[in-house]
């Protein structure tokens, strides 16, 4: 049997086991629910298959599941037996999954030899989009740009492209390939996430509401249990708060998109929960009292302050709350780490929050005038964060008036 995408022979001799892991990985591809039951069945009738057990590995390590670790030893022993391009592929994901700084070279050089296999050119270009610094736009888009041209009409690959080239500053290319992608794969989260930000991009709040809530009427039932349906609804409660219907905004987030109710990584969930308690915050100037759930979200995350990503939505959470006493610790905790761009960004990022939410807004307003456009890319996330900072520092330019 061949793989769908790289024209490659995979080592089973079940076309059944074939069919459910091209499912899986198309399901992966799309953030669609189901993903995990497919390979499952694709290693009921194949135990041995690899390249199956390295994506329930990835699906599981993801989850923080405690089989993890027994997928992984089984696709190791498997790719034994398996073909010379199969081993290098798991070779390559798990070299992603478990250091992808170290390992980026070595993966670059993987896609290089292999630019039809989507699913670890995905995973690069996810890790970069949060990790990838200032110049992080043009890697992520020479690389799918760099893509075997047999992809080239592939809903996934058009899907990423899209997102990749808004976020690089084209935002009506993006938006064809992202409408291309979304004729071919409707009911995927991952495409009609990709188009969301590209009309956030444009400034298109009306059309991203009417979108999104057409696409959740017609698509809730098969994408409210996949671990992109938080963060869907998520830009649809940005919408509705960008528009005005702040109550609505706020009961979808609460609804779907809050850590006691989401289904998103912990990564993901820390974005939706800061960016939008900050948001609220920066608009109203009124604190409210986080929840449990938050806390243990924000307590998860106080370990990798020195990242600026991580430095800002912690940050909103505790500004959002009046929590002076917790800011000044994320202050603290970020001085003492070894000095080094990242970390003087993340307190610089804190710095400025932390003002705000003293009232200093001209003290503010001036730290922020100090982070530069690359700086802020390279902050991590995607345009929605670097709108969050020029909002930021609009209102409290605003308020030192």
């Amino acid at each position: 049997m061949i793989d769908a995408r790289t024209g490659r022979p995979l080592t089973t001799d079940r076309p059944e086991a074939v069919e459910r892991y091209l499912l899986a990985v198309d399901r992966i591809l799309g953030s669609e629910a189901g993903a995990a039951e497919a390979l499952d069945q694709a290693l009921a009738l194949d135990g041995n298959f690899a390249l199956a057990l390295a994506a329930r590995h990835m699906l599981a390590k993801d989850s923080n599941a405690a089989d993890a670790d027994l997928f992984k030893e089984r696709a190791l022993l498997a790719a034994r037996a398996a073909l010379p391009w199969e081993r290098a592929h798991i070779s390559a994901l798990f070299g992603l999954l478990e250091d992808p700084y170290t390992n980026l070279a070595a993966t670059e050089a993987y896609i290089a030899a292999n630019p039809s296999d989507l699913l670890v050119i995905s995973q690069l270009c996810g890790y970069l989009i949060f990790y990838g610094g200032a110049r992080k736009l043009a890697r992520v888009l020479n690389i799918m740009e760099s893509v075997d041209p047999s992809l080239r009409d592939d809903w996934a690959w058009l899907a990423r492209l899209g997102f990749a080239a808004s976020e690089a500053g084209d935002q009506d290319r993006g938006r064809a390939l992202v409408e291309r992608a979304l004729r071919q794969r409707p009911q995927a989260p991952y495409v009609i996430h990709s188009y969301a930000h590209v009309l956030h991009d444009q400034g298109e709040p009306g059309e991203s509401l009417e979108l999104l809530g057409a696409w959740l009427n017609e698509h809730r039932s098969s994408a409210e249990g996949g671990a992109m349906y938080g963060h869907v609804q998520w830009h649809l409660a940005l919408a509705e708060w960008q528009l005005g219907l702040t109550e609505q905004a706020w009961q979808r987030y609460e609804r779907y998109c809050a850590p006691e109710a989401t289904r998103c990584g912990p990564v993901l969930t820390l974005a939706d929960c800061g960016g939008f308690l900050l948001r609220e915050y920066l608009r109203t100037g009124t604190t409210r009292p986080i929840s449990a759930a938050v806390s243990a979200l924000s307590e998860r995350f106080n370990a990798m302050l020195s990242h600026p990503f991580i430095a800002l939505h912690l940050a909103g959470i505790q500004a959002s709350a009046g929590d002076i006493a917790a800011l000044e610790q994320s202050k603290a905790a970020i001085t003492a780490r070894e000095p080094s761009d990242q970390t003087r960004l993340s307190l610089r990022l804190v710095d400025a929050v932390s003002q705000f939410a003293r009232g200093q807004y001209a003290e503010a307003a001036d730290t922020l005038s100090q982070i530069s456009a690359d700086q802020r890319v390279g902050v991590g996330g995607s345009r929605v964060e670097r709108i969050l900072i020029d909002l930021l520092e609009t209102r409290a330019v605003e308020l030192a008036a």
